[in-house]
């Protein structure tokens, strides 16, 4: 028997355990937990950085993001709040009651078409800016004059100077010429968009009556609830008596 034979049997040092390969495998054993650590902390700065990529779902509060706001209303909705825009901007715009022209639409509620019809002539929109900054407005083609699309392209384009240079408005938040003229319904948020800012900055910048906005989202909270009450009206009606009692019960739990 060798030398190296009788000191393992005798319980001296074990030659293969000094081994290189031996000694390779204890480090890579070795190395394992701080393998796994740097791996965990990785997989943690990953999930951090995805958490701030992740984009936050857009503000439904018009003050904030008014497209955002819009875009999460009933039609309804909007057609009311289109008129109570337009009211505003006209009692500001016309100081004289019979003045006034009569807003489209009927039950206080104005559609998409006819936000952008009432505006298109530009008329109002130039008296708005005129009456807000004295002046800024040189020539307003009103009446036959306004029918022409030159002289409405003028009207809107001195509006559009207004609110860029005297309000202060971002390039993104204005509407442009083709918005209103040309568009159609594809030009609607924009325009709204532009009115709605307007009337934010109305009271801090020119002292004067600003819009409502909480009564805007008033008025778009009740259409909402009305539209809700009227569905399960509706369902009554059609609905068999068994049905009816069982949705009864559930109603009143929600609305007692």
């Amino acid at each position: 028997m060798s030398d190296i034979q009788e000191k393992s049997a005798n319980g001296g040092p074990d030659v293969a355990a000094n081994s290189p390969t031996s000694l390779q495998n204890e480090a890579s054993i070795g190395d394992i937990p701080a393998a796994d650590a740097d791996a965990d902390k990785e997989c943690e700065v990953q999930k951090v950085a995805k958490s701030e990529e992740k984009p936050q779902e857009a503000s439904k509060d018009p003050r904030e993001n008014a497209i955002a706001w819009l875009n999460s209303l009933l039609p309804n909705a909007v057609h009311k709040v289109n008129y109570h825009l337009l009211d505003w901007a006209q009692h500001l715009a016309v100081e004289d009651e019979g003045k006034r022209r009569p807003l489209p639409g009927k039950n206080d509620s104005v559609t998409k078409n006819q936000f952008l019809g009432f505006l298109r002539d530009g008329v109002l929109l130039a008296n708005l800016a005129n009456r807000l900054q004295p002046g800024t407005v040189e020539t307003i083609h009103e009446d036959d004059k306004a029918r022409t699309k030159e002289n409405q392209a003028s009207n809107i384009n001195s509006f559009i100077n207004f609110v860029k240079d005297k309000v202060g408005l971002a390039d993104d938040q204005i509407f442009t010429i083709e918005d209103l003229l040309e568009k159609g319904k594809a030009g609607y948020q924009s325009v709204f968009n532009t009115l709605l800012q307007l009337g934010l900055k109305t009271q801090a910048l020119f002292e004067q009556k600003g819009i409502d906005v909480d009564q805007l989202v008033q008025v778009a909270s009740q259409v909402t609830q009305t539209n809700l009450i009227q569905t399960i009206l509706n369902f009554f009606r059609r609905a068999r008596p068994a049905q009816v009692g069982f949705f009864a019960l559930i109603a009143s739990i929600f609305f007692i």
